[in-house]
């Protein structure tokens, strides 16, 4: 896909408008550029929203593609659309051409008595994962001091195996992306089945709704070698005593690999991939967390990846409420639950938190998506895209209107063929 100009969120005056302040707000010098204002990496932010690129090109990646043309643009004089594109196009084609190179990143997994199970692998286009009870020797790691972190512990916590991924790219940033959405999306799965039917009560504090979350640190490797001790990712949620608390057995993890590894082989062709995958590792980011109304709010907003067009200015509660219980057996209880659960919900967003106990409501909406992720996974392949689901799920759910409707399809459709 070619970069093109979009003027889906920004008209062609917003996007002179920026290009005009960036001339306006710097110098040109042989040392390169200068700038007299603070905010021009809020411009870098922004300025992707202006062009349409190819779906395998990250945010991250569009940000640092546009900010160079923007930058070379600037030097040459040319500050309009179609000089930004041809930069940024210049400099994608140079990147293309550098080779691929190996990337391996390594951290630990949360399931107890890994050293006398077999381990498991899996893959999402282009990353391989696996789950090692031992680390090869070149990937083990001794501890050692991050200057403004403190210490590093690699092999903490004690009596943990680890999860390493690998792929191949030519971007490091971009190999650690894929990397690390591989690993968010396997968590999900794998919680999204092993909690399937599992109605829990309550467990008190640092209680989460899935067994499987991110470790304390990852550490990347380059052709097999260590990236060095300052560039590593770390989980700022982590917590040692969360971590140690009624971890899951990896005989219980095993049972539930089949179907993540089938889920994932249906997502991998599915129309409806974009979707289910952000949905996936937003229900993952709930599953992952302490706090009941953070999570409420990723489950909702999972919620609002399904059945709310991508393009709705403003996500829209009444949307949700109405196409969500489609398939509920009792519509009228889903939908006062759900009801009960946006209010929730836009207290945590305006005022910041809520007084209710959110336990059972998170459980209800934990349950309600995973039966509707997992339907539309294998149930869902046969839509053209989101808006034929979109287009489905919108039709009224009491079947005598829709017997009505059809009548009439069928009446309309009669005059087209006479």
């Amino acid at each position: 896909m070619k970069i093109s100009r979009s003027t889906k969120w920004v008209s062609d005056t917003m996007l002179n408008t920026l290009l005009r302040e960036y001339e306006a707000s710097t110098e040109l010098s042989k040392g390169g550029l200068s700038y007299r204002r603070h905010d021009f990496w809020e411009l870098y932010e922004i300025l992707p929203d202006a062009f349409a690129v190819s779906p395998m090109i990250r945010r991250s990646e569009a940000i640092g593609l546009f900010s160079k043309a923007l930058r070379e643009c600037r030097r040459a004089g040319t500050m309009n659309s179609e000089a930004i594109i041809k930069h940024a196009a210049a400099i994608q084609k140079k990147a293309l051409a550098v080779p691929q190179e190996s990337y391996t990143l390594w951290t630990k997994f949360r399931a107890r008595d890994m050293a006398h199970s077999k381990g498991f692998t899996l893959a999402w286009r282009g990353v391989k994962l696996r789950t090692a009870a031992y680390l090869p020797a070149w990937l083990q790691r001794e501890e050692y001091f991050l200057n403004g972190v403190g210490r590093i512990f690699p092999r903490k916590p004690d009596f943990y195996g680890h999860v390493i991924l690998a792929c191949d790219d030519r971007n490091e940033d971009r190999a650690v992306d894929r990397m690390m959405d591989a690993l968010q999306l396997m968590h999900g799965l794998l919680n999204l089945y092993e909690t399937l039917g599992r109605h829990s009560g309550w467990s008190g504090r640092n209680w989460t709704e899935g067994k499987l979350w991110l470790g304390p640190t990852q550490f990347l490797f380059r052709d097999r070698k260590f990236r060095g001790e300052d560039r590593i990712w770390y989980n700022p949620d982590y917590d040692e005593e969360a971590w140690a608390r009624l971890p899951p057995s990896m005989k219980r993890i095993l049972q539930v690999v089949p179907m993540a590894r089938t889920a994932l082989a249906a997502l991998d062709k599915h129309p409806l991939c974009d979707v289910l995958v952000r949905a996936i590792i937003l229900l993952q980011d709930g599953f992952a967390t302490r706090d009941s109304n953070h999570r409420l709010l990723r489950y909702w907003s999972a919620l609002e990846q399904l059945y709310v067009e991508p393009d709705a200015k403003g996500r829209s509660n009444d949307k949700v409420l109405e196409r969500a219980v489609f398939a509920e057996l009792k519509p009228e209880l889903s939908k006062w639950k759900l009801e009960h659960i946006a209010r929730l919900r836009n207290d945590y967003v305006h005022a910041g938190g809520s007084n209710d106990d959110l336990h059972h409501m998170c459980q209800f909406l934990r349950e309600l998506l995973g039966r509707h992720i997992n339907h539309w996974i294998f149930r869902g392949g046969d839509f053209a895209n989101h808006s034929a689901l979109l287009q489905l799920v919108k039709l009224p759910s009491d079947r005598a209107a829709l017997v009505q409707m059809q009548e009439m399809i069928t009446r309309r459709l009669a005059y087209l063929d006479t």
